[in-house]
């Protein structure tokens, strides 16, 4: 299974009230609204550095096939990347 982290440079700053997460990508300055999923990814992430997606989903309580569709539609925001 493929690596996953974010993109160098990127300079995410999250923000999180309750289910909801406010991302901030500081190289191009896009701010977006995240479910509590998507958000815990990003969190995770940034938290603990370049995860296997196997690991990523049991830190952020997902199952595999469920992390699926959060890592590709985080990864069209340019706000996850391979590794």
């Amino acid at each position: 299974m493929a690596h996953w982290s974010i993109p160098p440079g990127a300079d995410l700053r999250w923000y999180r009230w309750d289910d909801e997460y406010v991302i901030h990508h500081g190289l191009s300055n896009d701010t977006h609204r995240l479910s509590a999923d998507a958000g815990r990814v990003i969190e995770a992430l940034q938290l603990h550095g370049p995860q296997e997606a196997f690991a990523l989903a049991g830190r952020c309580e997902l199952n595999t096939e469920a992390l699926k569709p959060v890592l590709a539609a985080l990864a069209d925001l340019d706000l996850v990347a391979r590794c």
